[in-house]
């Protein structure tokens, strides 16, 4: 009963509400109607979904002032004005409006650094917008902002407008003034890591005494931002993970020299890596680990290797067939005593074999020649390890631009193998003219045909004609004989040379054929016969040279041993390439040139720093006579120039009788290198080298006391010709009569 008259009792008061509020509505005056007036270019639409007030509806003058306040919300009008007027009808209403004029034009004067449309970019009013004088103040902030990125602190705007009767032509007065150059970085609250270990993290430098020249030591504001992070990710790969970074301090040098910037780091305390525990899939600890962990207990804690570590890891149970293994990191801080303990949940799931292998973007390449660099096949079980080698061994073919090779998951125990390339320039027609120390003025046509009809065949064809050299050449490479383990080339060449007492002339050609015994190692054999003709002996030619005049043939075998690890022999960034061969000419094989030669090369490649890539080569050879015969001058061994000691002449270094060249039987040679790519997709290298290496002669010891030395740079593009090289070299120790050889220019291979 009480519920019920409660009830009732609440009912009432709401139907009294209602009545009270509908007698409130009736007593009002109702709008009748709604005039706008002054729209020229602004839609009447607009305006009215501005308005609160709508025909019909009871009026009230919080809706007016409402109404101006959203009418001026849309940045159109320069003036609101709504009045009402009560007749019989109700009230009318009449909305006056004055637009703000257009901006017809604008304009930026003395402005250099930036461009009209870099700085038309940062306005908010642009051209056929409603002109508001009062937003000019924040449109100038906006572009000085944009002067001070750049590095221009002292630049001043000042902005004048002329109305006209098609609109507002509104003009920005520039004067960008000079580039604000850094005189002082401050870096403040450093206590582990000194001042200049974290400088040379940074982007930003110092102005240095040639600023004025060269530019360098500017400000600039997007640099130092990137720079706030580079020093947090510094200290965190030194232990200090609760580093704080503030915001630089930049203002004028006190002395007047430039712009004094101040960072301000708090480093927190240093953290250590406490216990390593397993948990999820593992039982206990890793199975399988294709690596010892960079990082142990104890030691500091580098974020980047304990990362590396996990993901090592995780690809260590995928090289078992767990394609899908996942580690969830999960770390614990303590910073009472700096120790990071780290968990590593293995999610291991489900054996995983490869049902498809999928290639796409091969438009000329043929499948087969991708197919049979892989080395996971349908059927098997998934192995990360061949994942990342058939990624290395297809992108080594040289044929692409890049290469990406994945995993599917297309059931749970099945996955499905993604490679997707994109195509090169496998083939190139090149015609030009280049001089080098040995050759004089050469023209040069060079056919290179990298990726033969889509077979991964290589087709080479090379002509040149200069004043003391000629050569016409063709090789052809089929890499995988019927797509086998087999390699088969040939090579054919006419070559005429001209030295300082005498001419030289080689025909000849020879068979190569090689076999793969693993995806690094190889065996090698090749049939060369080549006829020499020593021609046009000068009268003051040394008696060793006029002994020579005449004809002979070379007929020979080698055989070889290789092992190749780089990544990319064409560019190489890490690896090692090493050879030994024996090559034996005369005998059974005819000719007249009996001897056997041994040659040991090998090469090393690993970046040093970042994109600097070091490398070292080495080669050491011998020749003897064979069965009591003889061989000619052709082939013995001499160096000096581009692609053996460079800072000398081309065969100067070496055996001499009467001041001429007349090679050796003993050669060592060490050439290392430091390349840094100077433009990137080009392909373009700056190089830096120090080459030593001599030449000794029959009977004479091997002193390295004689080693020579020559030093230098150059310039190195990887074309799909060959590798273009430009090289100025210098002889650390020239004897009286040696000269400077200078630029050198080749197109050819590496070493």
């Amino acid at each position: 009963m009480v519920l019920r008259q409660r009830t009732v009792a609440l009912f009432s008061l709401v139907f009294l509400q209602v009545l009270l509020f509908l007698g409130e509505a009736a007593g009002a005056p109702l709008v009748a109607g709604i005039r706008i007036e002054g729209l020229e270019r602004v839609d009447r639409t607009s305006v009215e979904r501005a308005l609160e007030i709508r025909e019909g509806e009871p009026f009230e003058e919080s809706l007016v002032t409402r109404s101006i306040r959203n009418l001026y919300a849309l940045g159109t009008f320069s003036r609101v004005a709504i009045s009402a007027l009560e007749d019989d009808s109700g009230v009318i209403l009449t909305v006056r409006l004055r637009e703000f004029p257009p901006v017809r034009k604008i304009e930026f004067q003395g402005n250099e650094v930036l461009s009209d449309q870099e700085l038309e970019e940062k306005l908010v009013m642009k051209t056929f917008s409603f002109f508001d004088e009062g937003k000019t103040g924040s449109e100038v902030k906006a572009l000085l902002s944009a002067y001070r990125a750049s590095g221009y602190h002292e630049t001043r705007i000042r902005t004048e407008f002329r109305e006209e009767e098609e609109g507002v032509i509104l003009t920005y007065h520039i004067e960008e003034g000079p580039k604000a150059l850094v005189a002082e970085i401050d870096i403040t609250g450093n206590k582990a890591l000194e001042d200049r270990t974290v400088l040379k993290a940074m982007q930003l430098r110092e102005k240095g005494p040639l600023a004025f020249l060269s530019g360098s030591g500017g400000y600039d504001e997007a640099a130092v931002k990137d720079d706030l992070a580079r020093i947090q990710y510094l200290y965190m790969e030194n232990g200090y993970l609760d580093v704080a970074v503030e915001e630089p301090e930049v203002r004028s040098h006190p002395d007047g020299t430039g712009v004094y910037v101040a960072i301000d780091v708090r480093e927190g305390r240093q953290y250590f890596l406490g216990k390593a525990t397993f948990s999820g899939d593992w039982e206990g600890p890793p199975e399988f680990a294709r690596a010892l962990p960079e990082v142990v207990e104890g030691d500091v804690f580098v974020r980047s290797k304990v990362i590396e570590d996990i993901r090592m890891f995780e690809n260590s149970y995928r090289d078992q067939g767990y394609a899908w293994a996942r580690i969830d990191p999960q770390f614990r801080m303590d910073p009472a005593t700096g120790m990071v303990d780290l968990n590593m949940a293995l999610e291991r799931g489900p054996l995983v074999q490869v049902r498809w292998i999928n290639i796409a973007g091969n438009y000329k390449t043929r499948d087969y020649v991708i197919r049979r660099e892989m080395r996971l096949m349908e059927g098997e079980l998934f192995n990360q390890k061949k994942l990342e080698d058939s990624r290395k061994y297809i992108n080594s073919l040289g044929f692409f631009e890049s290469v990406s090779v994945s995993v599917e998951k297309v059931g749970e125990g099945q996955g499905d193998i993604n490679v997707k390339v994109q195509e090169g320039r496998a083939g190139s027609l090149s015609a030009g003219m280049a001089y080098s120390s040995v050759s004089g003025l050469v023209g040069t046509l060079q056919l290179s045909l990298g990726n033969f009809f889509g077979r991964g065949q290589r087709l080479n064809l090379s002509l040149e004609a200069g004043s003391e050299t000629s050569e016409y050449s063709l090789s052809f490479t089929e890499p995988r004989l019927f797509s086998s383990a087999y390699s088969f080339g040939f090579d054919l060449f006419d070559r005429e040379t001209e030295y300082s007492t005498y001419t030289q002339s080689s025909i000849g050609g020879g068979l190569r054929l090689g076999y793969r015994l693993s995806d690094v190692t190889s065996l090698s054999a090749r049939f060369r016969r080549v006829d020499y003709e020593v021609y046009d002996v000068s009268e003051n030619a040394s008696r060793y040279v006029k002994d020579q005049e005449g004809e002979s043939t070379t007929s020979s075998v080698r055989f070889g041993f290789g092992y190749d690890t780089r990544d990319f022999p064409m560019d190489p960034r890490e690896g090692l390439n090493f050879n030994l061969s024996t090559e034996v000419a005369g005998g059974m094989l005819g000719g007249t040139n009996d001897f056997i030669r041994l040659i040991l090369e090998g090469s090393a490649y690993k970046p040093i720093v970042g994109d600097l890539i070091g490398s070292a080569h080495l080669e050491v050879g011998t020749i003897n006579s064979f069965g009591g015969g003889d061989f000619s001058i052709s082939e013995r061994f001499f160096m000096g120039g581009l692609y053996t000691l460079r800072g000398f002449e081309y065969r100067e270094v070496g055996p001499l009788e009467d001041g001429e060249p007349v090679g050796g039987t003993k050669s060592f040679l060490v050439n290392l290198e430091a390349a840094y790519p100077l433009i990137r997709d080009a392909k373009v290298k700056g190089v830096l080298f120090l080459d030593t290496g001599n030449v000794w002669a029959d009977g004479e010891d091997v002193d390295f006391g004689d080693l020579r030395y020559g030093a230098g740079f150059g310039f190195r593009w990887v074309a799909p010709i060959g590798v273009l090289r430009l090289e100025w070299g210098f002889n650390l120790d020239p004897l009286p009569e040696e000269e400077q050889p200078g630029w050198e220019f080749s197109i050819g291979t590496l070493f």
